[in-house]
């Protein structure tokens, strides 16, 4: 089985980190190839723009992915970039981690909370959240208001910052379970169940959940839907 994953534009450093973490939230004996998209910015997408901006070149990385036999793509972040619009590209399963996470958050409880980067990428997940008719489930938006590329190097203020904005949602907001939505919060800088420790409530990882939906969507042959996706030749 082979799996590509679409990955924003870092330094060499940060990317193999991220390489890193991916290998390890994926089964063994899975493949696995990386496409950086140009254009991506990594850590900068904040805006309905930098979204629209990023597709096309999204989209040629899947037809690529596609045409060199690889069995599925996942998209880099849980913003979803380029998902929708390349299923009307390809048949093979392109996933979208934000979508997931959120989709086996309300499966895990009844009321969860959104922590994001910036109040900005707050506004995004609002928008997808809405899209994915999630709303009831999300009870919260908070966000520990650091850029992503910082993170590594203040694990211990993203981690108090963290916290802080997860136990204020569980006192406030009656949260259940926490779900980070962004990458460079868990499971880069820190781990979910270390937080879910000290916060008293479960904190979702949506990578390795990510990366085995795709396996299994992989493994059982799985075709985007043509109904949904009407296929478009670029």
């Amino acid at each position: 089985m082979k799996i590509m994953v679409l990955v924003n534009e870092y330094t060499p450093e940060a990317l193999q980190r991220r390489k890193d973490i991916i290998r390890a939230s994926t089964s063994q004996g899975v493949e696995l190839g990386f496409t950086e998209i140009k254009g991506s910015g990594g850590g900068k997408a904040v805006t309905d723009l930098h979204r629209a901006l990023v597709v096309p070149a999204a989209g040629q990385a899947a037809i690529a992915a596609e045409k060199a036999g690889y069995d599925a793509v996942v998209a880099w972040g849980t913003l979803d970039l380029g998902v929708e619009e390349g299923r009307h590209l390809v048949d093979i399963p392109l996933i979208g981690p934000g979508r997931i996470a959120t989709v086996m958050a309300s499966t895990l409880c009844q009321r969860f909370a959104v922590i994001a980067y910036s109040r900005n990428l707050v506004t995004m997940f609002r928008k997808s959240i809405r899209a994915w008719h999630l709303e009831p489930w999300a009870v919260s938006y908070r966000y520990v208001d650091m850029p992503p590329m910082e993170m590594p190097d203040h694990k211990d203020e993203v981690r108090e910052k963290f916290v802080a904005a997860a136990k204020a949602a569980v006192k406030e907001n009656d949260a259940e379970l926490i779900l980070p939505l962004g990458y460079s919060i868990v499971p880069l800088t820190l781990k979910a169940s270390d937080l879910a420790e000290e916060i008293g409530v479960p904190v979702f990882d949506p990578l390795p959940v990510t990366m085995r939906i795709a396996e299994a969507l992989a493994a059982s042959g799985f075709k985007n839907s043509r109904a949904a996706y009407p296929k478009v030749q670029l």
